[in-house]
């Protein structure tokens, strides 16, 4: 289908699958209200009394079960045998995991996969969701793209999702307003009606914006109305994907013909005639300038390969470089990804988590065919109970890989500790609490699912059944500290070595982190704040977690306002020649 040329100077274009009726061709129309002058977060219809009913229940069985805890520590001989297990059972595991690591990583270094250049450099897609996000957020995250080293002779295009019209806290403009306006260079504005079907089974409008950001050519989705930002990843997962199957196994997908149409003919003009990889990032991350080509060298060792996450950090020129919650969050964060999963890279090569600031994705279908994202873009329905909606809603970059990990055995999700990324972190504590409630909900329900999955190995089962208890467990776990003195002395020195063995392996990541004098008195000051403030922190998180479990919004990590309430929405005009 042939597309419409532009009605006006501007570039703005009208297309649509349908034919428009005669009587509305020449006159004004313009896009629903509802997506310009409100900033709504788009949520599934719920049984809202039920799941709160379930809620609380779930909280009795909670505080019921760790006052129990609580009241047996204060009586440790008579229960030792009880409490000894749950005492003992993250410690131990977190042991584990890293005597794991010591002894496999000389192993895996010295039988090292050799990256295999392709006879045909691969194309490459950068996906950027973005929501409220400020200009300078924008230009961070598209200014470490254009200056990604090394892939000067890769074919390469950003494809933007914009989710609705959002101004955030102090924002003059709505964040898709910054995009046509004062990002995008050479704007080519299109609408586009009925675009793609949403996860939520409704027909999207959108607003086409092509053009450039600095040589790198851009496809912009504006959403009429917020969808999430799973929606959005699943447009463009499945448009890829169905792009390199266009001539064996022709298919639109969720998307409209004409609109598949025309999203391929954009990477077809940037010289694309398949897309290999999706590079992912969030609209407040930026990427070292060698983070892409180190995913795509870890992405090279084996076809089996099929995701690649990079390493995560804090990034301190969006905080003050000393302040408490920088350095807290930075050391956290190293923690993490120096333990489980360094871990699931160097045993099974399945790590359970590719994080959406930072990932390479192989576009097949095992990762972006119809069966995968049907099931990654299930929409809750009011029947539905806590546990089914947390998992859909919460945590789509761990639902997704579980999910993956669990339709395919051969394949390998791997980590790339020299993908270096930089994410802005929470100022305040609120955002904090908000931010950690998302990620502790979903990775429980992804947790549950991994220990109970029977393909699942042995060390990953233990280590997701203790991560699940150990939230379970967190209140009477720190309240218990106080009775711990009345075990025995051997009993206390085995809960000391492990603790003191811990500490070691935080403070020796060090050596593997940071690449300069900074980031590493940075680092150290981190986990000495760890150290100290860490469990009480984790409670609060899980406590916070709790009393919103049926709270499905983003909360305070991205705070919306309402759009200008006299803004004139752009006005378009039809004419015989313009119809699609």
């Amino acid at each position: 289908m042939e597309l419409a040329r532009p009605a006006t100077p501007g570039g703005i274009i009208v297309t649509s699958h349908k034919s428009i009726p005669t009587n509305l061709r020449k006159r004004n129309f313009s896009l629903s209200s509802r997506g310009l002058r409100k900033a709504i977060e788009h949520l599934p219809s719920l049984n809202k009394r039920r799941l709160r009913l379930e809620k609380y229940v779930f909280l009795s069985i909670f505080f019921s079960i760790n006052f129990t805890l609580i009241y047996m520590s204060m009586y440790i001989s008579k229960f030792y045998w009880i409490l000894l297990p749950i005492y003992f059972l993250r410690p131990l595991i977190d042991v584990v995991e890293i005597l794991t690591i010591v002894i496999a990583y000389p192993t895996r270094r010295a039988n090292a996969r050799q990256p295999k250049a392709p006879e045909t450099l691969e194309n490459l897609v950068y996906l950027l969701p973005c929501y409220n996000e400020t200009y300078t957020e924008l230009m961070n995250s598209l200014n470490s793209l254009a200056e990604q080293k090394h892939l000067d002779t890769h074919n390469k295009a950003i494809i933007i999702v914009c989710d609705g019209r959002c101004k955030g806290k102090g924002m003059t403009k709505t964040t898709a307003e910054h995009l046509t306006q004062d990002v995008i260079e050479r704007p080519s504005i299109t609408l586009a009606r009925e675009a793609y079907t949403s996860w939520d089974g409704s027909q999207m409008n959108v607003e086409v914006v092509q053009g450039e950001f600095r040589g790198l050519p851009v496809f912009c989705i504006i959403k009429e109305e917020n969808r999430g930002k799973r929606d959005g990843i699943i447009l463009v997962r499945s448009f890829l994907h169905k792009f390199n199957l266009r001539n064996t196994k022709p298919s639109a997908g969720i998307l409209a013909p004409w609109f598949l149409a025309q999203v391929s003919d954009f990477l077809i003009k940037v010289s694309m005639l398949s897309v290999e990889y999706v590079v992912g990032m969030d609209a407040d991350t930026r990427f070292d300038a060698e983070c892409v080509l180190n995913l795509i060298q870890t992405a090279r060792e084996g076809e089996q390969v099929v995701g690649v996450s990079g390493y995560v950090l804090a990034d301190f020129t969006t905080s003050k470089p000393y302040s408490i919650p920088y350095l807290y969050q930075n050391a956290e964060y190293a923690i993490g990804q120096h333990r489980r999963r360094l871990r699931q890279d160097l045993t099974s090569r399945k790590v359970t988590c590719l994080p959406g600031c930072c990932q390479l994705l192989r576009v097949i279908e095992s990762t972006c065919g119809d069966e995968i994202l049907g099931q990654f873009g299930y929409y809750p329905k009011e029947k539905d109970g806590l546990f089914r909606t947390i998992q859909s809603m919460m945590s789509e970059d761990r639902d997704h890989v579980c999910l993956v990990l669990r339709e395919n055995a051969d394949v390998e999700i791997r980590q790339c500790l020299t993908a270096r990324a930089f994410t802005s972190v929470p100022q305040s504590f609120p955002v904090f609490l908000s931010q950690r409630r998302r990620w502790t909900l979903g990775p429980i329900t992804s947790d549950v699912l991994l220990a109970a999955r029977k393909t699942t190995g042995w060390v990953e089962r233990l280590a997701a059944t203790a991560s699940t208890l150990d939230s379970g467990v967190t209140l009477s776990m720190l309240l218990s500290r106080w009775f711990r003195e009345d075990f025995d002395p051997q009993t206390g020195m085995i809960f000391f070595a492990l603790d003191t063995f811990r500490n070691i392996w935080n403070l020796s990541i060090v050596f593997m982190s940071p690449r300069s004098l900074k980031e590493a008195i940075q680092y150290l000051i981190g986990v000495v704040i760890c150290n100290a403030l860490g469990p009480y922190v984790c409670m609060t998180v899980v406590l916070y977690s709790l009393y919103h479990l049926d709270d499905f919004r983003w909360g305070k990590t991205r705070i919306v306002i309402e759009d200008d309430s006299n803004r004139k929405p752009h006005s378009y005009c039809i004419t015989n020649s313009q119809v699609a």
